[in-house]
This record gives C-alpha cells, structure tokens and sequence, in this order.
C-alpha cells in the first residue's frame, strides 16, 4: 500500500541507552551487550507469543547507525536464542555463567565466520548458536528503527539473526519498481525508484554494515531482503533484479502493483535462492480502492510463479486487515525464511 493513510508501521523511538559517535555525515551508536535486560521466552511453536505469560522487558542496544542518502540504517546485534534468553533470565547468582553464555551468543552471532568444530556441515547449520551460515536480515521500514519487528521476533523464538533496519529517503518513491498512479485522486504518483535504492543497497549500504560487523563479502554470511506492504514489493522485486539475496520475506506485501505478478511470471530468478515468504491479511482486499483490490489475485500469482521457477516458497494468510499487527507478521516471516536449510549454496 501506499504512504501515509493507506500505510505505515507504528514509529519506534531509538533507545536512549546507546552512546552517540558523530563521525563525518554518519552517527554510530556503541553497544555495550553485557547492559540489556534478556527477557525469557517461552518454547513452542514459532508463530503467536503468548500474550498471557508476563516477561521482563527486553531492551537491546543497536551495534550501530549511519545515515546515507537521506535513508537512515540502524543495525542490531544477533540476539541470544529463546533457550538463552530462558536461561540469561532466571536471576540468581548461579546464574551468572548463563548470563555469559548468552552475551557469548550475542557476540558470536555477529556477522563472522566463527564455524563449530562439532562436524555438522556449515552449509546446513541454520540458526544454532555459533553456527558457520550467519543471518543478516536487511528490512526496509516506514518508521522507527525496526526494533518493533525485532522484539516480535524474539517472542516467537527465532534464531539469531542480525537485523539491519533501513528507512528510505522516500517510502512510495524508493521502493516502487516503476512509476504507477496514486491510489487515489490526491494522493502523488508512485516514482519508481526501486533500482536507485537497490543501487544504494548493493554500493554503500552492506558494504558499509558487513565490513563494520565482520569480514566484508564473507561466503557464511546469509543475506535476506524483507519488508511489509511497499517494502514487501520490493523484496519480492529484489530476487528477480539481484543476486545479494538468498531469501526473501514479503508481509502483507503490496503485490496489487500495476503489471507486478505478470513481471513476476515472465521474469527469471536473478540466481537461485534458498526461499521465499509471503503473506497477507484475510481483509486486505475489502477496499474503496481499485489498486488494492487486486492484492490478493496478485499475491496469489506471485506465489505460484516462484513456486513454478522451484523455490521452496510458503504463504501464510493472517486475520484481519493490512493494519493488523505489522510487526508480528513480519517477524512470522522473518522467521520462517531464516528458519529454512540453504539449498542453493
């Protein structure tokens, strides 16, 4: 959907805790692991958190951030996995060499090539603690610092993953892969911009982020593009324009977009990908706008041609319409893609 009324993510201020660097047109934000607050979580299926078991807060602190462009970056550190945070939250002073096991997951989870020793096959190791595959999850967000999608994600047990939040310089303009007409009489055209902000993606943003967590173009890092409504079209986009991404994650993705599913269709996979996500609320499609409409016809259409070119691809219908709890169904989304064993290393 679009910006503005027919579209956006709750804002998230940044945590005051990080300390701020002013180093020439970028900001960093310095972590200090040992000083969040690891909340339990509960074991279970990873898809709903149960709302009716009271944690502590979970508060982590960003590695770092810059601006670039007019888009704002914010990366976040991997976080323990749930059994960690389970064992990090308990108190107690015997606790004590838990609690550094989980800043240990912390640590080593960051973009690296830490490999075990235990002779599981790196390829296929996805998600453990000190795995050799480590995740790096660039998100495109409307608002905030992504930091919504991040505690979702760790309320529903995913494996560690290290989130790089991106918020464009223009929503409707960077993310749309060619110019389309408002939704609506008043609203501006949609610019199409999508392979500049792809551009700025490939050139300065991951060179920037990986070369400052850990070796730059390292073969164990696994990439996933992911994004809600316009940045979910510009995910899917993404695996047809660009060979950085091994998976991609589309919430609610905005696949109504004028000629996008025949694109999809009659477009090759840049390069063989591990997977892909989709998915989109059951009352989506219950709209005044003609566009809009057309959401579920096309997501449906998208999925079946990534399902036709052999990518093991799910989708997930959720309740309710596209303004129902963003961050959990990108954080379901998230979690399934990174959940996934690499089938085209």
């Amino acid at each position: 959907m679009g910006r503005g009324r027919h579209d956006s993510l709750a804002p998230v201020d940044h945590p005051a805790g990080a300390r701020e660097l002013a180093g020439g047109s970028s900001v960093s934000l310095v972590a200090n692991p040992s000083s969040a607050k690891v909340v339990a979580a509960n074991d279970g299926e990873a898809s709903t958190p149960n709302a009716g078991t009271a944690c502590p807060e979970y508060t982590p602190t960003p590695l770092f951030a810059f601006d670039v462009q007019g888009a704002r970056v914010t990366v976040w550190p991997a976080q323990p996995s749930g059994n960690a945070r389970n064992r990090a939250g308990e108190g107690g002073e015997e606790d004590d060499n838990d609690s550094d096991d989980a800043n240990r997951n912390t640590r080593d989870n960051h973009i690296g090539d830490n490999c075990g020793s235990d002779g599981i096959d790196c390829d296929n190791r996805i998600g453990d603690n000190g795995n050799c595959l480590n995740h790096i999850v660039y998100l495109h967000v409307y608002d905030g610092d992504g930091l919504d999608v991040l505690n979702e994600c760790g309320n529903i047990d995913c494996p560690p993953f290290t989130l790089v939040a991106i918020k464009p310089a223009c929503w409707n303009d960077d993310l749309t892969p060619w110019k389309c007409p408002g939704l609506f009489a008043d609203d501006a055209p949609f610019a199409g911009r999508a392979q500049d902000q792809l551009h700025l993606l490939e050139e300065e943003i991951i060179p920037q982020v990986e070369r400052e967590c850990g070796k730059p173009n390292s073969p164990h890092i696994c990439r996933t593009v992911a994004g809600y409504s316009l940045a979910g079209l510009f995910a899917t986009w993404t695996a047809l324009n660009s060979s950085t991404f091994s998976r991609i994650a589309s919430a609610s993705g905005s696949l109504w977009y004028p000629d996008f599913a025949h694109f999809v269709a009659e477009s090759p996979l840049a390069c063989p990908i591990d997977c892909a996500y989709f998915s989109l609320g059951s009352k989506e499609a219950k709209t005044p706008s003609r566009l809009l409409r057309n959401v579920a016809t096309g997501t449906g259409e998208v999925v079946a041609a990534f399902r036709s070119k052999g990518v093991p691809t799910q989708f997930e219908s959720n309740p309710g319409s596209h303004f129902k709890e963003p961050a959990l169904r990108m954080a379901r989304g998230i979690t399934w893609a990174i959940s996934q064993q690499a089938t085209n290393r």
